[in-house]
Formats: C-alpha cells, sequence, structure tokens
C-alpha cells in the first residue's frame, strides 16, 4: 500500500506536464463530474424531462449534489498523475521527489499553524476590496444559499475535498516538478497562476491567483503539503462560516455592504482590511526568518545504476 502512494512522486511535470494535467481536469474531470450526479438524480427519478429542458434546474441537480460532483472531477487528474507516475516509477533512473517532506526551521507544528491561521485570515480581508469589483457567480450564490439545508454536502466538498485535492495536484504535483527541474519563481507563479485559471471565474481567479502565490511560497519553505493545505482549509472553511453564522447576509451584496448593514458603519470593514494587512506582514517577516532559506528537498538526488539492487524505484528520498 505505501508503494501505491509514492508513485506520484516520481512524476515532476514542467509546464508542459501541468497544462496537460490542467485540461484533464477541465475537460476529462468538468465531463465526469456532470455526467456522475445527473446519472444519480436519473436513477433517482429526480431528472425529469422539465429538468433536461432548463439549465438552470440542471445545474440546481449539481449543485445539490455537490461533493459528489466535486469528487467525481478531481479524481480524474489524481488518477491521472498516479498512472503517469506509475509508469515513470518503473525507470530505474528516475529519482522521486516526496510530496511531503517537512522541514518548519524554528517552528513548531503548533506554533506554524497558528500563524498560518491568522495570516489566512488577514489576507481573506486584505483581497476582499479586489474581489467586490467582480460579481459573484450564480453557482456560488447557490451553494451559499444551500448552507442551512446541506450543511455536511458543502463543507464535505468546499472545505475538506478542495483543498485535499487541489492542493494535492497544484502544490503537491506541479509546483513540486517545477521546482524540481528549476525557477523557485516560475514554480510558484506558474501553479498560482493555474490555480486562478482552474476556478473558471475573475470572482474567484483574481483572489486564487494571490492566495496560490502565498500558498506556492509557503510550501516550497516548509515542503508541508499539511500546511498548504490547512491555509486552503481555513480560507474556504471561514467564507461558509461567514453565511452560517450570519444567514441575514445578501450574497449579492459586497462584504463591505454587508458589514455596513450588519453594524451600520463600514469603518469595521475597513478596520478588519487593515488589520488583515498587519497580521499578513508580520506573518511574512516571521516565516521568512524563520522558516529555512533555500531548502534542498525538491532536489532529486542523483541515481547511480552500477548495478540491479542500486536503487529501488518504489524507495523515496
Amino acid at each position: 500500500m505505501s508503494s501505491f502512494f509514492r508513485k506520484p512522486q516520481f512524476y515532476k511535470p514542467g509546464i508542459g506536464g501541468s497544462i496537460l494535467i490542467l485540461l484533464v481536469l477541465i475537460v476529462g474531470g468538468g465531463i465526469l463530474g456532470a455526467i456522475i450526479p445527473l446519472a444519480v438524480a436519473a436513477f433517482s427519478g429526480e431528472l425529469t424531462t422539465e429538468v433536461l429542458s432548463q439549465p438552470e434546474k440542471m445545474a440546481a441537480v449539481l449543485t445539490g449534489r455537490l461533493s459528489l460532483s466535486y469528487f467525481s472531477q478531481m479524481i480524474i487528474p489524481v488518477i491521472f498523475i498516479w498512472l503517469v507516475g506509475n509508469v515513470k516509477s518503473q525507470n530505474p533512473l528516475e529519482a522521486p521527489v516526496r510530496v511531503d517532506a517537512p522541514h518548519i526551521g524554528s517552528f513548531n507544528v503548533l506554533s506554524l499553524g497558528f500563524i498560518l491561521l491568522l495570516m489566512t485570515l488577514g489576507l481573506s480581508w486584505v483581497l476582499d476590496p479586489v474581489t467586490s469589483f467582480f460579481p459573484m457567480p450564480d453557482s456560488f450564490k447557490d451553494m451559499f444559499e444551500s448552507i442551512g439545508s446541506k450543511p455536511f454536502d458543502t463543507i464535505l466538498s468546499v472545505a475538506i475535498m478542495a483543498p485535499l485535492f487541489e492542493e494535492f495536484v497544484l502544490r503537491g504535483t506541479i509546483e513540486r516538478g517545477l521546482l524540481a527541474k528549476g525557477s523557485v519563481a516560475v514554480a510558484i507563479i506558474w501553479s498560482a497562476l493555474l490555480f486562478g485559471i482552474m476556478h473558471m471565474n475573475l470572482w474567484q481567479a483574481i483572489p486564487a491567483f494571490v492566495i496560490g502565490c502565498f500558498l506556492g511560497w509557503v510550501y516550497y519553505r516548509s515542503h508541508s503539503i499539511w500546511a498548504v493545505i490547512l491555509i486552503h482549509f481555513v480560507n474556504n472553511f471561514s467564507s461558509i462560516m461567514m453565511f452560517w453564522a450570519f444567514p441575514q447576509m445578501d450574497p449579492e451584496a459586497s462584504s463591505r455592504e454587508n458589514l455596513a448593514n450588519l453594524t451600520g458603519s463600514d469603518a469595521w470593514y475597513w478596520i478588519l482590511v487593515g488589520a488583515g494587512a498587519v497580521i499578513v506582514a508580520a506573518g511574512i517577516y516571521l516565516l521568512d526568518k524563520y522558516l529555512p532559506k533555500k531548502p534542498q528537498s525538491f532536489k532529486p538526488k542523483d541515481v547511480l545504476l552500477t548495478g540491479p539492487e542500486t536503487f529501488n524505484p518504489n524507495q523515496t528520498v
């Protein structure tokens, strides 16, 4: 079983490979992510002729099975990555690079986790004025409106599966592969750009790119996949909790407008934005000071083939 989970570590995609992964996700995952929930709806009798003739009702069927739709979509690139890794692991000259090899410097797990939690919350407020320029997609309005009726399904897909799947694909595979090959800046920025593109809407894409740069930098400096999964979880779960805790919030309105309606003034909004900027700046200073500056764990070890038992392709480095 441990050998099964090591296979993806042999796949170190470059720019071309990362584009291929994104296409597999968008095309193959998009098709399967729609077919399976609709097939389940058809089996249950929910998929009537009326539903099939109205796109908005079909979209509601998918939203009602959000976790199934998301899992069906994301399992496709994960399988693809495993298959390519399995093929490459058969090459005795192919050295793996671990997906997770934590080196957190002077931090312990709790102190690093606490700093990342605060920074994630702060960054969400720093980015909110930018996000407010773009309309929220209708699919997300439907999702937030369904939080009250299907909280488990929403949390499972948005706060649990999304961090696990997306960080494995974007940081654990694409960024790791690029870091194994060359430029740190290219690896971080390119993986963040793909992270923004895969969301397929400006409301998410621009903040996703910025957060993706932060995730990429933390992954490079710590080589901890669980650190970036935590950041992603906190970012997504806090958004769910905001709508859950304040059901009177209007999905059509901006955070500034909603907060002004709740407090009677938009002063608190700008206080939170300013506080978020201070927290993010302080966090970056601490992480930059105490995390390893130039970790070498993303570089594959040289493989010297001097005999049939010299190198085991299932062995991690």
